[in-house]
């Protein structure tokens, strides 16, 4: 499965079969873990955020981050 890095917000769009162009990560899911590979997020906002703490932490904070955000979009796939 593939997703659209949108290049105006911090959030995953799926990818339609037309879709020919533009930021795409591989995103894959393995026992229940979710591997993304090339994964470019354009959000300034997001990255101040993120260069306040130091950088041996950054994987961290994403991790986490990325969770969060899936949590909210829990059950959204059936509406």
């Amino acid at each position: 499965m593939r997703f659209l890095i949108s290049q105006c917000k911090a959030y995953f769009t799926q990818v339609p079969e037309q879709y020919q162009g533009g930021a795409v990560a591989d995103i894959q899911i393995d026992d229940g873990i979710i591997k993304i590979l090339s994964l470019e997020i354009q959000d300034p906002k997001a990255a101040a955020v993120l260069s306040a703490y130091p950088q041996a932490r950054w994987a961290e904070i994403t991790r986490r981050a990325v969770k969060i955000g899936l949590g909210y979009l829990k059950g959204g796939e059936q509406g």
